[in-house]
C-alpha cells in the first residue's frame, strides 16, 4: 500500500442540515462529455492545469490527480488523493520546492511532465488539460435519512491496481468539506454485478468517509453492511455505476450513482 503521505485520510473529521448540493456546475451543469479517451497536453506554456499522477510501489499501481494553479514562480497544488489538502510550492530552476511536505523537490521536465522521487518512492505527472478544474465527471449520494450530495464538475477520482483487486475513490467537497466514496473490488473493476459487505467475504466494499461525512454522521467513517454494486459500463477510462445498499447501523439506506473519468495512462 501507499505510504502514509499518500494513503486516502479515511478520518478526515462534517453536520448539516439535511440539504441537497449541487458542486458548482460549468455551462449550465451540463455533463462532461465521455469522450472515453486518455487526456494529455503537449506543448503547454506553463505548468497550470489538471495533472495524473502515478506511482508503482510495493505491488499497488496508484493513479490520482492533482490542480496546479498560478503561472509564475509561485503556484499551488491542490491534491485529490490527500483530500484537497494544498501545497504552496515556488519554482527554483526546473524543480518546485513545498510539494509534500517538502520531502524531495518536484522536478519539472517540462510544462506538461513532472517527476518526484523520494526513497525509492516515484512518482511520474502528466497533465492532463490545461484548465486547472477538477472536472472528471459527477457523481450522487442520496438517503431518506441523510443529506443528498449531488457533485458535478467538482470530481477528482483516484484508482489503483493490485493483484487481489482495484480501487475507484469519488472524490468533492460539500462546503468546503471533502467528501470520499471508496468502491474496492476483488478482481477487476469491469461490467457486471458485485455483492457488497465490509468483511472480505463478497465481491465489493464501500466506504464513506471525509469531513462532510464526518460531520453529518457522526462518525469517521462508514461502510455499506449489504448491498449491490453494478457497474453499467467500463471504457477505457469512463466508469458509470450505480450501488445500493444499508450502511453497518442496519437502518439507514443509501444509494450512490457515478459516472466519472479515471487518470489512467
Amino acid at each position: 500500500m501507499m505510504n502514509t503521505t499518500m494513503k486516502l485520510r479515511w478520518a478526515l473529521p462534517l453536520v448539516a442540515a439535511t440539504l441537497s448540493v449541487s458542486m458548482l456546475p460549468g455551462c449550465g451543469g451540463e455533463q462532461l462529455p465521455p469522450d472515453d479517451v486518455v487526456r494529455k497536453t503537449n506543448g503547454s506554456a506553463n505548468t497550470q492545469g489538471l495533472w495524473r499522477m502515478m506511482e508503482n510501489f510495493q505491488g499497488e499501481t496508484f493513479y490520482s490527480t492533482v490542480l496546479v494553479q498560478g503561472t509564475g514562480n509561485n503556484v499551488t497544488m491542490t491534491d485529490c488523493s490527500r483530500a484537497f489538502e494544498k501545497d504552496s510550492m515556488t519554482r527554483q530552476g526546473n524543480a518546485f520546492a513545498g510539494y509534500n511536505h517538502d520531502l524531495a523537490s518536484l522536478v519539472i521536465q517540462n510544462n506538461d511532465t513532472l517527476h518526484w522521487n523520494y526513497d525509492n518512492q516515484v512518482r511520474r505527472f502528466e497533465k492532463m488539460d490545461r484548465v486547472a478544474q477538477f472536472n472528471m465527471g459527477e457523481f450522487e449520494v442520496s438517503s431518506p435519512l441523510l443529506p443528498d450530495v449531488v457533485a458535478s464538475n467538482l470530481v477528482c477520482v483516484q484508482y489503483s491496481e493490485t493483484e487481489r483487486g482495484d480501487s475507484l475513490v469519488l472524490t468533492t467537497q460539500v462546503l468546503g468539506r471533502p467528501l470520499l466514496v471508496t468502491i474496492r473490488t476483488e478482481g477487476r473493476l469491469q461490467e457486471g454485478r458485485y455483492d457488497i459487505e465490509p468483511y472480505g467475504n463478497a465481491d465489493a466494499m464501500v466506504i464513506f468517509s471525509g469531513s462532510h461525512w464526518a460531520n453529518t454522521t457522526l462518525t469517521a467513517y462508514d461502510e455499506i453492511s449489504s448491498g449491490r454494486l453494478t457497474i453499467l459500463s467500463r471504457g477505457n477510462v469512463w466508469v458509470e455505476g450505480e450501488l445500493e445498499g444499508v450502511l453497518r447501523n442496519g437502518i439507514t439506506p443509501i444509494r450512490v450513482s457515478f459516472n466519472v473519468e479515471t487518470p489512467l495512462n
